[in-house]
């Protein structure tokens, strides 16, 4: 689990126009939240976190914040960004405690080569995200998803997840992760082509 330092400060004033200022002062406004403190409102340099942003990956990333001198550890739970330019308008932090589960989003890794690609079947994820409840120390970095034996026809659902006793997934049991859908008439001709293409370039490097 990735860990990244960041430097916060408390702020007094809120509303549109103290945070619009804020923000063009190179600073996001944000709130702490979570078990054992009542909300905090703070600011956190927009580089800073653009560049614990960089490498994010759902809940796979630990923040430890100095604000002003007090250390908290929390995590990201909500990141606003301008629909237009996609700059960060505003963040929430869970405050995270030892001994309390906390939930986040972790990704779904898809791991090997499905068998059903093999017989010109197309894998589609269907689930990038999923949403587990655990302790600080326990968070996974993702969810692997061996799609090794997956046929055409066939698909991986949250049930089918071997997960230690320690993380447990708060999707629907029926979520569908992944499947090997059957490819449709147009790219089914399209195999056969490539492959008549391929088949013909052979014949032509024999002669």
């Amino acid at each position: 689990m990735e860990k990244v330092e960041l430097k916060a400060w408390k702020r007094e004033e809120t509303g549109k126009g103290p945070c619009r200022r804020m923000r063009k002062a190179g600073f996001v406004p944000a709130v702490l939240y979570g078990p054992d403190i009542d909300n905090i409102n703070l600011k956190l340099r927009t580089v800073d976190i653009e560049r614990a942003l960089h490498n994010y990956r759902g809940g796979s990333l630990m923040l430890e914040l100095d604000i002003e001198g007090e250390k908290k550890m929390a995590v990201f739970k909500v990141i606003d960004r301008h629909p237009v330019t996609d700059g960060l308008l505003h963040v929430d932090l869970q405050n995270v405690v030892k001994g309390h589960k906390i939930t986040v989003d972790v990704p779904v890794n898809i791991v090997g080569k499905a068998a059903g690609v093999a017989k010109g079947g197309i894998l589609q994820q269907e689930a990038r995200k999923l949403k587990v409840e655990c302790l600080p120390d326990n968070i996974p970095d993702s969810i692997d998803v061996d799609v090794t034996e997956l046929d055409i026809g066939e698909s991986i659902h949250v049930a089918d997840l071997k997960l230690p006793e320690t993380v447990r997934v708060l999707d629907d049991e029926s979520l569908t992760i992944v499947l090997v859908s059957e490819p449709t008439k147009e790219e089914a001709e399209a195999g056969e082509e490539g492959a008549e293409e391929e088949a013909q370039k052979e014949e032509e490097k024999e002669e």
